[in-house]
């Protein structure tokens, strides 16, 4: 048997939401919902998605800045939803990486139809694998995978996008600031220091003698590994 899709659904329209929610799941998906960008990242920090389909601008901010938390370390395709007249909001969403829009109102089988053409195309992508290892765990980027030693290591989302962020600038010092996603934001440089924890704890033998992942006092983090 196939095994069903996951989409996440971010708009602040509660009647397209459950609408489209009732459709997809009609079309064998399973489909999470949120309101807000906000709810949308505390659901991505604990679930991985096939794809995401999310609205460009809502009350609570714009969908944007959403696009960029998402594409940091993640290959998860993204259809965004824009009012007909958002003509430069599409570019936009298209330069950093969103890969379809949908203009509102559309009809669900045309969003229906997208999603299919996207996923298969995600499917069907022949991307290189970059295997990346430290210690007896190796990290497969085509298919965001850690394993040891065969055995498959669960990664929250949040989890995977720090690990990635780490792996991409491997040998390297990042800040705090760099690996958070609001440079600013102080609440979100203690969900880095939580996050790294939580990745040695999966990763270290010892954790409060890492191995891997280093503490560079002053600096930030760095990850000790090589690709093969």
């Amino acid at each position: 048997m196939m095994t069903k899709k996951s989409i996440l659904l971010v708009d602040d329209d509660q009647r397209l939401r459950e609408l489209l929610k009732d459709y997809l799941k009609e079309k064998n998906f399973h489909v999470f919902t949120s309101e807000d960008f906000e709810e949308a990242r505390e659901i991505l920090g604990y679930f991985i998605f096939d794809l995401i389909i999310l609205d460009r601008m809502m009350p609570t901010g714009d969908g944007i800045n959403l696009i960029r938390h998402i594409k940091k370390a993640s290959k998860t395709p993204i259809i965004m939803l824009t009012a007909m007249s958002e003509n430069n909001d599409k570019i936009e969403g298209l330069k950093i990486g969103t890969d379809d829009y949908l203009s509102k109102p559309f009809e669900p089988e045309e969003l229906f139809l997208r999603i299919n053409n996207l996923l298969k195309l995600y499917d069907n992508i022949n991307q290189a694998e970059l295997l990346f290892s430290f210690g007896n765990f190796i990290y497969n980027t085509k298919i965001n995978s850690l394993k040891l030693n065969n055995k498959e290591i669960y990664l929250t989302e949040g989890e995977n996008n720090l690990l990635v962020k780490l792996i991409n600038n491997r040998n390297n010092t990042l800040s705090r600031e760099e690996l958070a996603e609001k440079e600013f934001d102080e609440s979100e440089l203690r969900k880095v220091d939580v996050g790294i924890t939580r990745l040695r704890q999966k990763i270290e033998k010892s954790p409060k003698q890492p191995q891997y992942i280093k503490t560079i006092r002053g600096k930030g983090y760095m990850l000790i590994c090589k690709e093969i």
